[in-house]
């Protein structure tokens, strides 16, 4: 395959890749909300339970037991 047949490939699937991501773009908006709803929680309970701010602010971001 010549180079330029090659160039012409990979430009193509980037393009794909773009509009793929472009696609998406609604529901990783809508991940988001939610993720950034469920850290706020957490956020709130730790400062409820009274951790400071600062602390607060590590501990929503680590939402599982493990």
């Amino acid at each position: 395959m010549s180079n330029e047949a090659q160039k012409t490939i990979v430009s193509a699937k980037m393009d794909a890749l773009y509009d793929a991501i472009e696609k998406a773009m609604p529901d990783e908006a809508r991940k988001a909300d939610v993720l950034a709803r469920q850290r706020k929680i957490h956020y709130d309970a730790s400062i409820r339970k009274g951790f400071t701010a600062d602390q607060a602010i590590i501990l929503c971001t680590q939402t599982t037991f493990s």
